[in-house]
């Protein structure tokens, strides 16, 4: 309940927070208006993705209840601050606060179910925790429109010190066993080793970093403000996002259940990347808010389909690495890389519409992602063996 509480209070902001961002401009010497909106968006992401490995090491030092009650302290400080924000500069400020605080609870959410679980039921308990996240996705954008609509964006960014009430029921943390390995961020060393490697830059730099990229540039940035120009609602603009939460829920499992041999991962990852980017290229065909929603809808199921099997397919890929490096750096320096998508595609949205507008925008991008499908396609086909066919048969 607080994980949720707290997480909705972000996806609330998401169809008004370009828009918001807009109205509070200043001139900002050698950086155009198209690219200062989506710079609250990028500092947000960026700072979760530099943060969560230092943070995890923290809220296992103080306990995670600790740590989830002094993250959202620090993320409704950032919240109310930024409801007060009199221009783009000082809500930088504050949106690094919360993006500090959410890192936090994440993190600290994630050493609760795995402090208050046992091997039996983690399973369980970690569904539980997804499912939190996910229908907070569903019901955050839809709720935040409204709520814009109707009461104003500042006032919509206070909800967010409910979930300080929420977190204080949690149950004190379970003693930590000394015997444990600390949590710890991965090396340069590491990291430079994964970045020199084709099969885990094949994996990473064609699919998870390209989909973080379509994610947050098309979704977070492009959409509310297309769909503001166009005269829309922020309503509709929550509506529409919602859309795509809807179609992650109900196709990650069944794409989870699917992937259950390394050509048939490979395989949902291309038609994934190929599907989402076929969202941004339907709007060929028209670019009302009809066709915006097909394409989230395309979007969600595209991402759906690859998500699961990209975090699979990096143990597939990278068996060696896993063996000589240890499987939880291998998958720090992934997830600290496909964060890194997250903080780079607002950036790359804005760069698409100062150079063809924001409806080429979605075209162009979307053709890229589709490409990424094909070149990891390319990348990852091998020559048929007869004895491994006759042997799987």
């Amino acid at each position: 309940a607080p994980l949720f509480v707290f997480i909705l209070a972000e996806e609330l902001t998401r169809p008004f927070l370009p828009g918001y961002i807009k109205s509070l401009l200043v001139p900002i010497p050698w950086l155009s208006p198209a690219v200062v909106v989506g710079l609250p968006i990028v500092l947000f992401m960026l700072i979760v993705a530099l943060s969560q490995p230092f943070l995890g090491a923290y809220s296992q030092r103080v306990g995670a209840r600790h740590a989830m009650l002094i993250g959202a302290g620090t993320a409704a400080f950032g919240f109310v601050a930024s409801a007060f924000a009199g221009s783009v500069l000082d809500l930088l400020v504050w949106r690094s606060l919360c993006a500090i605080g959410y890192a936090m609870v994440f993190v600290a959410a994630q050493a609760h179910v795995l402090e208050h679980s046992t091997g039996a039921s983690r399973a369980r308990s970690f569904a539980l925790f997804i499912g939190a996240i996910m229908v907070a996705s569903v019901c955050g954008p839809s709720i935040g429109g409204i709520l814009a609509d109707n009461i104003g964006e500042r006032l919509t960014l206070g909800v967010a010190l409910l979930s300080l009430a929420a977190i204080q029921q949690l149950p004190v943390a379970a003693p930590v066993d000394p015997a444990s390995s600390p949590a710890r961020a991965p090396t340069l060393r590491e990291i430079r080793a994964l970045l020199v490697n084709r099969h885990f830059m094949t994996l990473t730099g064609l699919a998870a970093i390209p989909a973080k990229a379509l994610l947050t540039g098309m979704c977070f940035y492009l959409v509310p403000l297309y769909l503001l120009d166009l005269g829309s609602s922020q309503s509709v603009v929550g509506r529409i996002l919602m859309a795509y939460a809807v179609m992650m829920v109900l196709g990650t499992p069944i794409a989870a259940a699917l992937a259950t041999s390394r050509e048939r991962m490979e395989n949902l990852v291309c038609a994934g990347l190929f599907i989402s980017g076929s969202g941004g290229l339907l709007l060929l065909f028209g670019g009302g808010a009809l066709w915006v929603f097909a394409a989230i809808l395309l979007v969600g199921l595209g991402q759906s389909m690859s998500i699961a099997a990209q975090s699979a397919l990096v143990r597939e890929h990278c068996e060696a690495e896993v063996t000589a490096l240890g499987e939880p750096s291998v998958y720090g320096v992934y997830r600290l890389l496909e964060r890194f998508g997250n903080a780079l595609g607002p950036l790359l949205a804005a760069a698409l519409v100062l150079t063809v507008g924001y409806h080429d925008a979605f075209v162009w991008g979307g053709a890229a992602i589709a490409a990424c499908g094909v070149f990891f396609m390319l990348a990852t086909r091998r020559p048929a063996d007869p004895a491994l066919a006759r042997a799987e048969t």
